[in-house]
């Protein structure tokens, strides 16, 4: 299929240097954007996800713009509550006012959703011809939202992405963007892999007018993809807590119509975790609620704004060398108020079985569980949320005996805010804490001085983890670097393959 105006949208781009932006043609009457980028998510060996989301407008509202006013009352008194970070509001109701001038569409940092179609033209980068999905309604119900599964792609092949959105069918195309991503190597490939890790990015914190500035950094070293661990958005921290599912929409586009996340977003394949203030509040667990907002609630706009696996755990073969596990860290954990028999559990007793056999069943040289909160620590004593705290110790000590059992066995942590290496003293089991995602939302550790299972610690700074296999004769390597938020490498350290 021919475009109407291709030619002169590709002599735009290329003029205005706007490769990934939405761009307007001038024979649009009622054209639609995509405000808040595209996400190409859950990439394996013949397959992706591609994802978009239609805007009304090209860009982001500026950050001149006012904030929304949210006020938060008791429902059996009437009573206005303090709106406080890491706060829930189970009895709560929430009124929203919005500034003189304002409205939904142009508080700070929206980008409301429109109706309209896209579609996907996507081809190897050896390729001339492109191959085309059909042209799809966005799903008003799903925020505007479409996605696209690509199949039968070719292992560790490199491929270009076209997504075009139009307002109908009669209509020309009106906003195009451009990325691409890689597919996973063959299982028996000896492949050289990179990848990225972050987590705990809040809006407030951000440490660039247009985001943060981890993403360029993590893009200059070209990650074949990149796993966020969750906190993806704070729904509970500022002024404005997502008590409605409106609101934690609101959330998600301010977010992702930062410049700096829609660039990186358009060229690397991401997988997206989730933890407890990107689904409702902090230290969640199912059958919570917040204002009209409930778990439930959270997971279903999670799962709208990611393109999540149907899977919630799930692991994924990058080559010979590399094998990665995603634990979900969220939906299968019981209230340790309410549990009656038996110690309390975060994964589940299915997810904990099928983590059991899945390890015991790989060859790869290196495999690395990446999880959402910790599961060595150590951690304050005042939490009580993960395994690495006194609430959850029968079930921890069980994962820990289990993973350290495996050789060549890494585990990659988010949610904790300061960076570090650890290890086990029981088992040996090693733990990377990758940091937040800005030095403005580091902390939370209170010692300055290391503890003995500590092999680094750095607090007060933000950054992020890289990994990068190589490969050389019959031995091969996995180097795991902790950067800070420019991408200077402040910790390293290599495991070695091979016979």
């Amino acid at each position: 299929m021919k475009r109407a105006g291709g030619t002169r949208l590709a002599l735009l781009v290329a003029m205005l240097g706007l490769t990934g932006s939405a761009i307007a043609l001038g024979d649009q009457i009622d054209p639609v954007f995509q405000a808040t980028g595209i996400k190409i998510t859950e990439p394996t060996a013949t397959s992706v996800n591609v994802w978009t989301r239609l805007t009304r407008d090209a860009t982001r509202a500026p950050d001149d713009r006012p904030l929304p006013i949210l006020h938060v009352f008791d429902r059996a008194t009437g009573q206005e509550l303090a709106i406080r970070n890491d706060a829930a509001y189970p009895n709560g109701r929430p009124v929203i006012e919005f500034a003189p001038g304002s409205d939904a569409g142009s508080i700070r940092g929206a980008a409301v959703g429109a109706a309209g179609q896209a579609r996907v033209r996507f081809r190897t980068t050896a390729a001339t011809e492109w191959s085309a999905t059909s042209w799809r309604d966005a799903d008003p119900q799903r925020d505007f939202t479409a996605v696209f599964p690509l199949t039968g792609l070719r292992p560790g092949t490199r491929y270009e992405v076209e997504v075009e959105a139009r307002r109908n069918a009669k209509s020309s195309v009106a906003s195009t963007v451009i990325g691409g991503f890689v597919t996973a190597p063959p299982e028996n490939a000896n492949a050289r892999v990179t990848f990225c890790v972050m987590t705990c990015q809040q809006y407030e914190d951000r440490d660039r007018p247009d985001g943060f500035a981890i993403y360029p950094s993590m893009l200059t070293l070209r990650p074949d993809f990149f796993v966020n661990t969750g906190d993806v958005v704070y729904y509970d921290h500022g002024p404005v807590h997502a008590l409605t599912t409106d609101l934690a929409r609101y959330h998600w586009a301010r977010m992702f119509g930062f410049p700096t996340l829609r660039e990186f977003h358009r060229q690397v394949g991401s997988y997206f975790m989730k933890d407890d203030h990107d689904v409702l509040a902090n230290d969640c667990e199912p059958g919570s609620r917040t204002g009209d907002f409930t778990f439930e609630d959270g997971l279903r706009v999670f799962h709208e704004q990611t393109a999540l696996a149907s899977s919630q755990y799930r692991t994924v073969r990058w080559g010979k060398h590399l094998q990665v596990w995603m634990v979900e860290g969220r939906d299968f954990r019981t209230a340790r108020t309410k549990e009656a028999k038996g110690a309390p559990t975060i994964w589940g007793g299915p997810q904990i079985a099928w983590l059991e056999r899945t390890l015991a069943a790989s060859d790869a040289t290196f495999r690395v569980l990446i999880t959402s909160t910790p599961i060595v620590g150590p951690d304050r004593p005042q939490k009580d949320d993960n395994y690495s705290n006194s609430g959850f110790a029968v079930e921890g000590a069980r994962i820990r005996a289990m993973l350290g059992h495996h050789t060549n066995l890494t585990v990659i942590t988010g949610d904790r805010h300061w960076q570090y290496v650890s290890v086990d003293k029981a088992t040996g089991l090693e733990e990377w804490s990758v940091g937040a995602a800005s030095d403005a939302h580091a902390g939370g550790w209170n010692e300055e001085t290391p503890r003995p299972e500590h092999r680094f610690l750095r607090i007060k700074h933000g950054g992020f983890l890289s990994g990068e296999v190589t490969t050389a004769a019959a031995r091969q390597t996995l180097t795991l670097r902790l950067h800070d938020t420019t991408g200077k490498v402040v910790f390293e350290s290599t495991k070695t393959g091979g016979k």
